[in-house]
């Protein structure tokens, strides 16, 4: 799972994005204007719907997607994107 920031009209907007490694493909991908664990959690929860099983998260150090993913005992790593 990523995040990236974009400015649009001089406000920051953040694009969280999950990917499957395994089919090179992309699941979900949303805009929010916030990141934080509640937007994380909702995020998670829409992806959970187009996965087989409990899938295992690759992050970066942001604290609010390790801890919304601790909070749904989910599995994850983590990995400097940049």
């Amino acid at each position: 799972m990523d995040e990236t920031c974009v400015k649009v009209n001089g406000l920051d907007y953040w694009v969280y994005a999950v990917l499957d490694v395994d089919r090179n493909e992309v699941l979900s991908m949303r805009v929010y204007p916030s990141r934080n664990i509640l937007t994380t959690k909702q995020f998670i929860d829409e992806v959970l719907n187009y996965c087989i099983g409990r899938p295992e998260f690759i992050v970066d150090n942001a604290p609010w997607l390790k801890h919304a993913l601790e909070e749904l005992g989910l599995t994850y790593n983590t990995e400097p994107f940049r």
